[in-house]
């Protein structure tokens, strides 16, 4: 029996970050997280990665699980929707 093996797609936004995991199995998993919440995790992109392989907090990730992440922001795009930021 072989181990179960994810594919990630991760948008990280201002307020929220989103992932989508599709598992070998056919699965599908998906979380919002806050893009920063310091006193929970560092990165959000990666707490969500270690949720959906069910590891604690702060553990090292084993890349065994992981077939690809694919990841975009709508940080920068929002900035220059909005007019923010530095001209």
């Amino acid at each position: 029996m072989s181990r179960q093996t994810y594919k990630f797609w991760i948008d990280r936004g201002g307020t929220f970050t989103d992932i989508v995991a599709l598992g070998s199995d056919d699965t599908v998993e998906s979380l919002k997280l806050l893009s920063e919440n310091p006193e929970q995790y560092a990165d959000a992109a990666l707490e969500g990665i270690r949720r959906v392989l069910g590891l604690p907090a702060g553990t090292w990730l084993d890349d065994s699980q992981i077939e690809s992440v694919r990841m975009g922001t709508t940080v920068a795009t929002n900035a220059l929707l909005e007019h923010k930021g530095t001209k």
